[in-house]
């Protein structure tokens, strides 16, 4: 996803490449990414996760969902899009970013206009979509929580849901703050307490993940940063994970034998995130080898293909790799072969997808508004 740092009250903005930037933890020749010395810290007294006598566990759902990320900074090839314009097919809303700005401070969410955005998640809630909060953006050092700030973190979540009436968190950690495993924990503590709290009450707290492919590694929880912590401790909770399959510069999983002799690709090659003939197949490979098929050659951890969404950027001005008709086509049908359905699809971000106009996105000129929808409706919303 494209990472828009802001200073809200200057307006001064720096791109970066984000709900992405993997070029912030540059992946080597091995196809793995580097740690910058994010050797894993870990609570001295872990504990247990904290839950009610009688926990509720989330419900199975298998409806599907189209996930936008929203925010109301601006750029190029794109616009701030107002709530009551949002393509229907859009069935959830991440607002972006509650974020810390620095080490061990509560993160804050400051959109330029508070009253603004609560109105529109009054409309958005009349039209049944739910309001997720996304946590993080990329935040390098700063999401980071010592083990006595549980309380306070939860209650600064809780705080920020009441104030705006959202229906839930989604954690898109980035950077080294992912090697710190008491910060994980502490997080994960936090926000399962909610989770049961609502339970009690009959109410659905909504639990998501947005990880950068390169965090997904097994081998990650031992050697830096990392989201299988959090798969870990949040296995009982969670929604759904939408990682983000963008912003790879060059990344890409191995193909094993089976898929390579099906497919008419090479055993052992990498299929990357830039290769624009074949993105589609790197959209079915990733979510074959974290969903369905364990990898040797990848070393994924396994996630529960009901419970997976496919995040994908909606051009090419909002991240590098980005989504076309024909890519999401593809990887539908191959899923739809292999028989598997998936949860849905996620998009950095609706402010792309609402504009229309002129655009440079791997040949195409201009961009139809609302096309991502549109290409969803067509394909996983069946």
């Amino acid at each position: 996803m494209k990472r828009l740092l802001i200073t809200l009250s200057s307006v001064v903005l720096t791109t970066s490449s984000a709900f992405g930037a993997w070029a912030c933890n540059k992946t080597d020749s091995n196809n793995t990414p580097t740690t910058e010395n994010n050797t894993p810290t870990t609570p001295s007294e872990p504990g247990g996760e904290p839950e009610p006598e009688n926990p509720v566990p989330t419900p199975e759902d298998n409806s599907k969902v189209l996930v936008g990320y929203w925010y109301d900074w601006g750029g190029n090839y794109q616009v701030k899009v107002n709530f009551n314009d949002i393509d229907d097919a859009y069935n959830v809303i991440n607002l972006s970013f509650l974020y810390a700005q620095t080490s061990n401070t509560m993160p804050v969410f400051q959109p330029s206009n508070p009253t603004e955005v609560k109105n529109g998640i009054k409309y958005l809630h009349s039209k049944n979509k739910k309001v997720l909060i996304s946590m993080g953006g990329q935040t390098g050092e700063s999401m980071r929580f010592n083990e006595n700030q549980k309380d306070e973190l939860k209650q600064t979540i809780l705080n920020v849901v009441k104030e705006y009436d959202l229906d839930g968190i989604d954690l898109d950690w980035e950077g080294s703050c992912l090697a710190d495993r008491t910060s994980q924990k502490v997080t994960s503590d936090a926000i399962i307490e909610i989770k049961n709290e609502w339970a009690k009450d009959n109410k659905h707290f909504y639990i998501t993940m947005a990880p950068e492919l390169p965090y997904l590694k097994e081998s990650t929880e031992a050697s830096g940063s990392s989201y299988v912590p959090f798969f870990k401790q949040l296995d009982k909770y969670y929604d759904w994970i939408n990682p983000q399959f963008y912003n790879g510069w060059a990344w890409g999983p191995y193909v094993e034998q089976d898929e390579a002799t099906a497919l008419g690709l090479q055993y052992g090659s990498i299929i990357t995130n830039d290769d624009y003939a074949n993105r589609g197949i790197f959209y079915y490979l990733v979510t074959k080898y974290l969903t369905y098929k364990k990898s040797n050659l990848n070393g994924f951890y396994q996630l529960d293909p009901k419970r997976f969404v496919i995040g994908a950027s909606t051009n090419e001005p909002a991240g590098r790799g980005a989504a076309y008709e024909g890519a999401i086509n593809k990887v539908y049908e191959l899923l739809k072969k292999d028989n598997v359905s998936i949860k849905g699809l996620m998009t950095w971000a609706l402010n792309y997808d609402g504009y229309d106009g002129p655009i440079q996105n791997a040949g195409q000129t201009t961009w139809t508004k609302w096309s991502f929808a549109k290409w969803f409706k067509n394909t996983f919303a069946k």
